[in-house]
């Protein structure tokens, strides 16, 4: 069967939507999903989402199982994963938000969840040519036969990731390349598979637990922002995760993990279905003049805050200044600044106070980038910020589902 160009240009103008490409229905939409033991749910021992309430679906032998012979409601049965939050969620924006009026089935977009994550695994136990990856192509495949079986159209949404801490551990220093390298190949197998044109991108979340391993610092998320940076449409980063609770100081507790599921249904919502580049709270300038340094920011919905109740502040709300001392004049004698206040400003700017302006060749700023070694991760303790916009997002389950602003470090220009 050939998928119902339901989704026209004329139709999404309807929804007051921006008009790029059409949008074509399919009666099953899959999304692979990869990664380590985050990825799986482990921490999240009680399970919250046992019920279906719309068509969402995972294989009958269950969602982090390997591939079933068929397809029955997506629901959470041993621990709790953040799948079912993600695809209701998406369902529900979907016909209450983005295709409004129109008439059935394209009014809906019903999501088949296949995991094929699996705990402890760097990328490199995880990427093309290992059994984790051929898991995931073995599970398109037999979705789409499951699927042209019952007379009906199917094709590949997108990639979730949660992934990193193995490669902090094991000193990855490629991750950036590697991430991308990981979508493109995704994308061009399944692509093979069920010869579609549409793209496959990878949503994926930074690291906040790094401090549990006895370190301050990590590069890991850094590689993480940089990577969707360098292919902004094909890796979409849905933000960090210092802010959500944490069982252990690694991994997620089941409301964890049920809120994280919602957040990234907000960036399957704007990237996929309402086809828009999704940006998350993450800096785009820090400029200094005098003593003072404006940071200004790409907000998915500002006004910017600074929030201190529900993450507590570690000092300058996150803020960082540093200057590397390889960097500074070997004539110079003035002090390096310490950073005195932070500030919102603006709509998408924060002002840091120094005290006195900055005096070496390479100065940057940093948010929620070091943290105590072995603190737990999580919103009283682990490296975070207090930072975030002001999003209206709807949840199924009652969260606040702003978007906090992403572990960085930037350079500060004149």
């Amino acid at each position: 069967m050939q998928p119902h160009p339901a989704l026209s240009c004329g139709l999404l103008l309807a929804c007051a939507l921006p008009c790029q490409s059409e949008f074509e229905y399919y009666h099953i939409n899959q999304v692979l999903a990869t990664g380590q033991s985050l990825a799986t749910g482990v921490g999240g021992t009680t399970v919250l989402s046992v019920t279906q309430p719309f068509t969402n679906l995972m294989f009958d032998t269950g969602i982090c199982t390997g591939v079933g012979t068929g397809f029955v409601p997506l629901v959470n049965t041993q621990r709790e994963t953040m799948y079912p939050s993600f695809a209701n969620l998406v369902t529900q924006l979907a016909s209450t938000e983005v295709f409004i009026g129109l008439p059935a089935p394209i009014h809906s977009h019903d999501i088949l969840v296949t995991c094929h994550a699996v705990g402890g695994l760097n990328y490199r136990k995880l990427k093309k040519g290992s059994n984790a990856y051929q898991t995931g192509m073995n599970q398109v495949t037999q979705a789409r036969n499951l699927a042209l079986g019952l007379g009906l159209t199917h094709t590949v949404r997108a990639v979730t990731n949660i992934h990193g801490e193995t490669d902090h551990q094991t000193g990855n220093t490629h991750y950036q390349m590697n991430l991308v390298q990981w979508q493109e190949d995704y994308e061009t197998d399944v692509r093979a598979i069920t010869g579609q044109e549409t793209p496959v991108p990878m949503l994926h979340s930074q690291m906040s637990s790094w401090t549990w391993y006895g370190q301050a610092t990590s590069l890991i998320p850094i590689d993480q922002l940089n990577a969707s940076k360098q292919v902004p449409d094909k890796l979409l980063l849905v933000g960090p995760k210092y802010f959500l609770p944490y069982a252990d100081g690694v991994h997620l507790t089941s409301e964890g993990y049920q809120q994280l599921g919602e957040y990234y249904a907000k960036v399957y919502d704007w990237a996929v279905l309402r086809q828009r580049r999704w940006k998350p709270l993450w800096p785009v300038s820090a400029q200094a003049s005098g003593s003072k340094i404006i940071v200004t920011f790409e907000a998915p919905d500002p006004p910017l805050v600074l929030d201190t109740t529900l993450v507590s502040d570690p000092g300058n709300y996150g803020f960082e200044y540093f200057e590397p001392s390889p960097s500074r004049p070997v004539t110079s004698t003035a002090p390096i600044p310490t950073l005195l206040g932070v500030a919102i400003t603006g709509p998408v700017t924060v002002e840091l106070t120094l005290s006195g302006p900055p005096a070496g060749n390479k100065p940057v700023v940093r948010y929620a980038y070091s943290g105590r070694p072995a603190a737990p991760a999580g919103p009283m303790t682990g490296p975070r910020g207090n930072l975030r916009d002001s999003d209206p997002t709807p949840s199924r389950h009652g969260y606040p589902l702003y978007n906090w602003a992403v572990h960085f470090e930037i350079p500060v220009t004149n």
